[in-house]
């Protein structure tokens, strides 16, 4: 029988006053993975209303191996202590042993620093993924939402926003509808360490995926910060503005844009303004998870222009065919698109 605990019992084993018995039941109700929603909620309850010290990992570091140090050493004394005075020079086999010692002490470091680093970021960030053809809607605790498009993910801070600044990383696409907080706090997107939007109360849409990064500004103020041959560059946006990353890995600005077309995903809708065949195609990969190959080369320049509502890649590649008078050839997972 599978025995439970309360929040009341998480919370005394977290602030180090469990007996024995509790800290085991603790234990072993942490390790069971149908509890772990419910600890990361006790936790962020517990650390929102108890505040923990952020750890020297440098000083943590530097007293592990005064530790491991002075474990070698006792056991070189014990290894000594077992030869007579006047004993011949230390065998080869006595070395090995010390050097085995080393690097086993040497290896240990390397693994906790290496755990360490590796859990870093799924403790701290919570994360929301999108299969192919879905998409959802995340809440923050801000009150701010974020629509998220399909085969993209968002991580937020598992702890919740602390310090003067709400930073969510971004893969994929998605839209914003940022609250405004009294004490002005800001809000930043970040796709990378070298680009990110920053907010204070807006709506826009932010499309990063590996073909290219694009920010859309529907209402509001937004500044993208951006690294460029090693220098830190800014670009404020307005409301109606598409912002989008070129070749040489500047920002560009397209002025006064239809904010209609503006992440029409959010309602199912997909729009095209004189949009090449190609990019069509790289969309439904990313978005569908399914690659459409051309039987012709000269099919991936036609462009289309309209507004189309689909659910799936299929109505997508039917619109397309009978637009531009096409025939979709599907075998099995493979998808051809020739001319009639």
């Amino acid at each position: 029988m599978e025995r439970t605990i309360s929040k009341y019992t998480l919370f005394e084993y977290l602030a180090g006053r469990a007996n024995p018995l509790e800290r085991q039941l603790v234990e072993d109700w942490i390790v069971r993975k149908q509890n772990a929603e419910t600890f990361h909620q006790w936790l962020l309850e517990y650390e929102t209303k108890c505040p923990q010290f952020a750890p020297d990992q440098d000083a943590a570091l530097e007293n592990l191996l005064l530790r491991l140090n002075s474990t070698m050493e006792e056991a070189e004394e014990v290894e000594e202590g077992r030869k007579e005075e006047g004993d011949e020079e230390r065998s080869p086999s006595w070395f090995g042993r010390r050097s085995s010692r080393f690097w086993m002490a040497a290896a240990s470091v390397t693994l906790l620093v290496g755990c360490g680093w590796w859990f870093r970021e799924p403790l701290q960030y919570k994360s929301y993924q999108t299969a192919y053809g879905q998409t959802t809607d995340v809440y923050l605790e801000d009150g701010s939402r974020v629509a998220l498009n399909s085969n993209s993910k968002l991580k937020v801070p598992r702890l919740g926003f602390w310090g003067d600044v709400r930073e969510v990383k971004l893969e994929g696409e998605a839209e914003f509808s940022v609250s405004h907080t009294i004490d002005h706090k800001r809000f930043v997107v970040k796709t990378s360490e070298e680009f990110q939007v920053e907010v204070l109360g807006t709506t826009f849409s932010v499309f990063a995926r590996p073909r290219g990064t694009k920010v859309a500004l529907k209402s509001g103020s937004v500044r993208i910060d951006y690294s460029q041959n090693n220098q830190r560059r800014e670009v404020m946006m307005e409301p109606g503005d598409l912002a989008f990353l070129d070749h040489e890995g500047a920002v560009q600005l397209e002025r006064k844009q239809d904010v209609k077309t503006f992440a029409p995903w959010t309602e199912q809708r997909y729009v095209f303004n004189g949009t090449p065949v190609k990019e069509i195609l790289a969309m439904i990969e990313e978005n569908f998870g399914q690659k459409v190959t051309l039987s012709d080369s000269n099919i991936a320049q036609r462009s289309i222009t309209g507004n189309f509502k689909t659910k799936n890649a299929e109505e997508l590649l039917k619109t397309i065919s009978e637009v531009l008078d096409l025939r979709v050839e599907q075998n099995g997972a493979s998808i051809l698109l020739t001319n009639n």
